[in-house]
């Protein structure tokens, strides 16, 4: 009995002992790990058309073409001042389960129509000078000059969204110092607007305000270092509804629109990990 207890006590000790010690080290894709990053982008939009609602007019662009904006003073992107003036993104996130993570984000992209587009308007319009009458597809094709009408979303289009990602490892080092991660997501939320039109020379700005929502698909390659910090190159594809974005030019007036996106992300990032139940502050992680 006496033996038979001291290889009962002997045997919790090695186990104790090699549980202890046999936590693994910390890795970007398990539970309670966290992120946050940074970083810039650059959009492009399909053409749409585009529904202009007021007191004077209303009336269709049809197929409008639109752009991005990307800021060219590259000093912008590291003055603390200013580095929320280009196209950014942010967003922080939480893996729930191995693999999985929800995060919420902030993506700032610029929305320009192009201006000289020759397009077919549809409607009536009044209160423009050069612009003024009723407009079918008969009349062909109607230049659009930017003092007769010019409309963008530059301060900007911001795609407020939650994102569901799954994430796997291509390669890591033994050591785990460094890994390449692939990332899969989608993504629902609100667009808030800033709108900027031109009409009839008169500029107008609005204020922020809820323009619409949107849906995305995300994909990207993470490049992990020391388990703590990581550089990502993503690419998203979405669709945009404004249904009544509204135009500064009139309490009631608005643009009504929708259109799909692609933007390229490049953001660096930050990984921590939060204490398990146990507090055990090694993070074990199984897989």
């Amino acid at each position: 009995m006496k033996g038979l207890f001291l290889l009962l006590f002997f045997g919790v000790a090695i186990t104790s002992y090699g549980q202890r010690y046999s936590y693994k080290k910390k890795f970007g894709t398990q539970k309670n790990t966290m992120y946050l990053h940074w970083g810039y982008n650059r959009s492009i939009y399909t053409k749409s058309t585009i529904n202009f609602v007021g007191s004077t007019f209303n009336f269709k662009l049809k197929k409008a073409a639109a752009k991005d904006r990307p800021t060219n003073d590259f000093a912008s992107y590291f003055n603390p001042g200013k580095f929320t003036v280009p196209q950014f993104n942010v967003r922080i996130g939480w893996y729930y389960k191995f693999r999985w993570d929800w995060s919420f984000g902030w993506d700032h992209m610029k929305y320009v129509v192009r201006d000289y587009q020759s397009l077919y308007i549809n409607g009536v319009i009044e209160g423009n000078t050069n612009l003024d009458g009723t407009y079918t597809d008969s009349d062909g094709l109607i230049l659009i000059r930017p003092d007769d009408l010019h409309y963008e979303n530059t301060n900007g289009l911001n795609y407020v969204s939650f994102q569901l990602n799954n994430t796997a490892p291509i390669y890591k080092t033994d050591n785990r110092k460094f890994a390449i991660q692939r990332r899969l997501g989608g993504g629902l939320g609100v667009v808030l607007t800033q709108t900027d039109f031109n009409w009839n020379g008169e500029e107008y700005h609005s204020d922020p305000q809820f323009g619409g929502y949107g849906i995305s698909l995300h994909g990207g390659i993470r490049f992990d270092f020391f388990n703590h910090i990581y550089l990502q190159n993503s690419f998203a594809t979405g669709f945009i509804h404004l249904p009544k974005n509204g135009l500064p030019s009139g309490s009631r007036d608005y643009a009504s629109h929708k259109f799909m996106y692609a933007s390229w992300e490049i953001t660096l990032g930050v990984l921590w990990y939060l204490r398990t139940k146990n507090g055990c502050d090694t993070c074990p992680d199984w897989h």
